[in-house]
């Protein structure tokens, strides 16, 4: 009878043994798995850190046309910063003021600049108040350089793909967006009225991660039905 009692107490043994390789197996996959969580995390941190110094900037003349008058609200920025494609080399901004004529093409040049500290990439032109659907006095055609692919509008604006066109830490890259006259909406408008859409958003990508750079507020661009000098 002793050795069946001690046979009886014996037999706990196995089953707790078998329990020790399980927990310790539960608490390595824990342990991996919080390690994973902490690089996913620093990782965010890292691309929303190098996104978060993304900015747009526009020089003083931002809009060059042929066939069609800019002046700027208020007037006089001094022509002696002109460059020879009609832009401005200075950065304080004038309100521009685009009379729309038949046939006219313009650029709207902006840039993406990036104060951080890893490279970018610019993925996508988003221009506010000309998509399809939007009774506009004027249209994209492209965005220069490498924004020649227009993909599907969103409900706000028009938008096209930037194609390869890294931005890296420290630097700036010039967009120029091309317009015309829309002359399929240019009897929705009466002589001297117009509007102002707002100014270009900018998709950009780091490590994964996509973030959308708005322009600054006070950077819109007014469009008339005409010259402005022909409505003052």
């Amino acid at each position: 009878m002793g050795e069946t009692m001690v046979a009886e107490r014996l037999e706990p043994a196995p089953e707790k043994k078998r329990r020790e390789p399980r927990r310790r197996a539960l608490l390595i996959a824990a342990i991996a798995v919080g390690a994973i969580a902490v690089v996913v995390a620093g990782w965010q941190i890292a691309a929303w850190t190098a996104l978060g110094a993304v900015r747009i900037v526009y020089d003083a003349r931002p809009v060059a046309c042929e066939g069609a008058e800019v002046t700027l609200d208020p007037p006089g920025a001094s022509d002696e910063f002109l460059s020879d494609g009609g832009f401005a080399g200075d950065e304080t901004f004038y309100s521009p003021v685009v009379g729309v004529e038949p046939g006219m093409t313009c650029g709207v040049r902006f840039f993406v600049v990036n104060d951080g500290w890893s490279e970018v990439d610019a993925r996508a032109v988003a221009l506010p108040g000309m998509q399809e659907d939007f009774v506009s006095l004027i249209r994209p055609t492209m965005v220069n350089p490498n924004g020649q692919m227009r993909l599907a509008d969103i409900d706000d604006a028009a938008v096209f793909a930037i194609e390869g066109m890294p931005v890296p830490a420290g630097d700036q890259q010039s967009f120029t967006v091309i317009l015309e006259a829309n002359a399929e909406d240019a009897a929705g408008y009466e002589q001297c009225s117009g509007f102002m859409p707002r100014p270009p958003r900018v998709t950009v990508s780091a490590l994964g991660v996509e973030r959308t750079v708005a322009s600054p507020e006070d950077s819109g661009i007014w469009y008339s039905d005409g010259a402005r000098s022909d409505c003052d």
